[in-house]
């Protein structure tokens, strides 16, 4: 009994140390998921990267460049500039959005 008993304990004890090694927490699959969530947090940070590389110079281009606010201004909020004549045509894409408010009083006048 004492010889297979310790045999039985051996196989026990390097079953056990087996699944720890793969499964465990410092084991094999964990260790393969830590890379893969490593490699996916690098991705990612080189794209966050990449947009905030892109961001500086959108301010840059703000700060230092008027014709680029005149632009925005132009096509995002629909301004012009005194005496300009803008023309709108009905279901044209490009035309520029009515000011909230405009929209909201006009809302109410619908059929």
């Amino acid at each position: 009994m004492g010889r297979q008993g310790l045999r039985l304990l051996f196989w026990i004890l390097a079953g056990t140390l087996a699944f720890n090694s793969l499964f465990g927490d410092m084991g094999l699959v964990q260790g393969f998921r830590q890379r893969h969530a490593a490699a996916r947090l690098r991705r990612e940070v080189e794209l966050l990267r990449q947009q905030n590389s892109r961001l500086v110079t959108d301010i840059k281009e703000l700060r230092q460049d008027p014709y680029r606010i005149e632009a925005i201004a132009r096509e995002e909020l629909g301004l012009s500039r005194p005496g300009e004549i803008i023309f709108l045509f009905q279901g044209s894409e490009a035309a520029s959005p009515e000011p909230l408010e405009a929209t909201r009083e006009g809302s109410s006048d619908l059929p």
